[in-house]
């Protein structure tokens, strides 16, 4: 019989549906009962137990949901919402069957991506039976792969935002500039994650914060390393 390649696993935080070949994820499931970053969901933790009642969480880039996950396990009697956006349709699909096995039912997940306007972009095709981390997969405008929607943060118009995570490996300037009129309006935490886009991380660095200045927030810069 054929192993599939998506295996459901129980940790510290809930149960989840994950690729036994992305490289940290299943592993570090396995071995440990909890997720390869529990020391940034300590973090986060410390900042969502000060919201209030009915806050509103954005996780751009959900990937295998370990943030959407623990945070809505963490809050689901507060009357929070979760909005969690994953462009890639095999992820979005396992992170639904998560969803379902954690009886979560106020997480509002998107089959799409984060960006400047409002469009389409492309996801490489992939093969899910390697050994990868596909949480490092970029979006491209043009190209061979599958057709997804692009939504921007301020095309949802909330009444209000109190969080964000963006893990959206190249596209945090496209998702920053696309939720301008919120970060301005609703000023929410947020924790971003800057990644390599054309080789030049420290540029898009220097312009992710620049930007995040811009509309009055002060910041810590960390080094998470591989």
């Amino acid at each position: 019989m054929k192993i599939p390649n998506f295996v459901v696993l129980d940790s510290i935080h809930g149960r989840f549906i994950v690729n036994r070949h992305c490289e940290f994820q299943a592993e570090t499931l396995i071995k440990t009962g909890a997720t390869h970053i529990e020391g940034e969901l300590s973090n986060i933790f410390a900042l969502i137990d000060t919201l209030s009642e009915g806050a509103v969480i954005i996780d751009g880039g959900a990937n295998a949901g370990f943030f959407t996950i623990p945070v809505a396990n963490r809050v689901r009697d507060r009357k929070y919402k979760i909005i969690s956006f994953e462009p890639q349709l095999v992820l979005y699909r396992a992170l639904s069957g998560s969803l379902a096995l954690n009886d979560i039912n106020f997480c509002d997940l998107r089959y799409a991506g984060l960006g400047e306007t409002v469009g389409t972009a492309v996801v490489p095709d992939l093969d899910y039976s390697i050994d990868r981390d596909y949480g490092m997969v970029q979006l491209s405008e043009s190209g061979q792969g599958t057709t997804v929607k692009i939504e921007t943060i301020d095309s949802l118009n909330l009444d209000r935002l109190d969080f964000i995570k963006l893990d959206v490996e190249g596209s945090e300037m496209s998702a920053l500039l696309g939720a301008s009129g919120t970060l301005q309006a609703s000023k929410p935490s947020l924790i971003l994650e800057v990644g390599d886009i054309a080789r030049n991380e420290a540029n898009n660095t220097r312009a992710c914060l620049e930007l995040l200045r811009a509309h009055g927030y002060e910041f810590q810069v960390f080094n998470w390393g591989n």
